[in-house]
């Protein structure tokens, strides 16, 4: 089992063995420097406290035993490396991560600089070319970038960005890496930004990407009908990451909608012929997007951060699952080429109302909804488990000590809940057998019998912080839990 800290180390720990000590399953671990400090500068409710140091989920090469990983160090600068799969031993790097796009400079090492970037979203390694995404975080100049290395090598292949020299158009993706398919063609989505095709500016878009011998090329392109108006209202379309299959692509955003295309032939841009300037930003203006939509429907009531999954099960039988905020999880069936709407099966459980207020206001997201993982063996009857990692009790982009749960459902009928992590008559209110706090953006990983997941501590109070105050006391464990583990 390999994981990486925010702290900054990489960890390597024997899955199939029940440790009796801290370390007496340990492989190997690999500090990869001092990591960036917290700072309300780029965390306003200080809900990542204290450090800043792997947040990208790393990507492993079994053929050359590598695992490549990057970190933000405490002068600012992310650092890529590749890591030796066995040992974790330093195989090349580390390479500081910089470039230029239309004259803005990616990065700059001067004392007291504050990255404006972050890069959330997991690596991908295709074709031997490792991508490096990453979101904007300041309204005011940031964009979105994406960096292309030799994955034999680290030289720097190429450096990209949604919206050269202009705003935002961030890739964060809820933490999903981008996606490749089998003709090397990368798919990725982007956040709030400026958009305009003649200038290359693709913010709030679904995005194909074609790398050539020096640079990449947009191949195809889909922007919502809506994109000024979610732009304005911070409804991101690139909220979750792009979800392949078939010959299908799925993309979803903050405004709860999901929109299916063929992959092969995405749906451009159709203008809405007028938008509201100014007004409510919770009621959404409908608009008729291209023709080349297959389809496209309000899946999610709040914000889609887990992107959605997709599971073939038996007799032919195919569903789609997603958990938007204060949501139920959906399982969508899809027949002949479309999904059937009308059909959705939900989950018994969803977050109750809110009912903590501070900082002068309520509780109101329970962000980041359901981050969503499947298990099954293949198609067979009766083997699908949907795998939904939740808070438990509060919205966890704003609140520190969130708790985490974890729910199985059935995949046939998510209607069945099969088990939770705090007990299956538990109490909401009860969080004392939590599995700890709530890993925003990080899917269990289900392997031989085995569930994982990662926390953000054991246990703090619930509470928001607020006026620039910052936490000065912290968890004093982090981890890894393991479940099906027999004694």
């Amino acid at each position: 089992m390999i994981f990486a800290s925010m702290k900054g180390t990489v960890y390597a720990y024997m899955a199939d063995q029940k440790p009796s000590t801290v370390s007496d399953t340990l492989v190997w671990a690999r500090y990869l420097g001092e990591p960036q400090k917290s700072d309300k500068d780029f965390d306003k409710w200080a809900t990542d406290d204290p450090w800043w140091g792997i947040l990208g989920t790393p990507v492993i090469d079994r053929g050359s035993s590598s695992l490549y990983a990057v970190t933000w160090n405490d002068d600012g600068q992310y650092r890529l490396y590749n890591l030796d799969l066995n040992s974790g031993k330093i195989k090349q790097g580390p390479v500081i991560i910089q470039g230029t796009v239309a004259g803005q400079k990616f990065a700059e090492n001067r004392t007291g600089w504050k990255q404006l970037r972050k890069q959330r979203a997991a690596l991908l390694l295709a074709n031997g070319a490792l991508y490096v995404a990453f979101g904007g975080d300041n309204p005011e100049g940031s964009a979105g970038w994406l960096f292309v290395y030799d994955a034999a090598t680290l030289a720097l292949k190429t450096v990209w960005s949604p919206t050269p020299s202009g705003r935002n158009g961030g890739i964060w993706q809820g933490g999903q890496g981008p996606a490749a398919d089998s003709a090397g063609n990368v798919y990725l989505q982007t956040g709030d930004g400026d958009f305009d095709v003649g200038r290359k500016l693709y913010g709030n878009s679904l995005l194909k990407l074609r790398l050539g011998r020096e640079d990449l090329n947009v191949a195809d392109y889909f922007t919502p009908c809506n994109q000024a108006f979610l732009d304005r209202c911070d409804l991101d379309h690139g909220s979750s990451g792009p979800l392949l299959f078939n010959e299908f692509v799925v993309d979803g955003s903050k405004a709860g909608m999901l929109y299916l295309m063929r992959a092969d032939k995405l749906a451009k841009y159709r203008p809405a012929p007028s938008l509201p300037e100014t007004g409510v930003c919770s009621s959404i203006p409908k608009c008729q997007d291209g023709p080349l939509i297959v389809q496209k429907w309000k899946a999610a009531k709040g914000h889609i951060h887990g992107s959605p999954v997709f599971w073939e099960g038996p007799f032919g039988n195919s569903w789609l699952y997603v958990m938007g905020e204060a949501d139920h999880l959906k399982a969508f069936p899809f027949v002949n080429g479309k999904f059937e709407v009308s059909a959705v099966r939900r989950s018994t459980w969803v977050p109750p109302k809110p009912g903590v207020a501070s900082c002068g206001g309520p509780m109101k997201h329970w962000m980041p909804g359901g981050v969503i993982s499947v298990s099954s063996n293949g198609s067979a009857p009766g083997t699908g488990i949907v795998w939904v990692l939740v808070p438990a009790n509060g919205d966890a982009n704003s609140y520190r000590g969130v708790k985490g749960m974890l729910l199985a459902l059935n995949a046939e009928d998510v209607s069945q809940e099969l088990w939770r992590s705090q007990g299956q008559n538990a109490a909401l209110s009860d969080t004392n057998n939590s599995l700890g706090m709530l890993a925003r953006f990080a899917p269990p990983t289900i392997a031989n019998g085995k569930v994982f997941v990662g926390t953000a501590g054991d246990k703090e109070p619930l509470k928001r912080w607020c006026d620039g105050v910052r936490p000065t006391q912290f968890p004093q464990n982090y981890g890894v839990v393991v479940y099906g583990v027999k004694e």
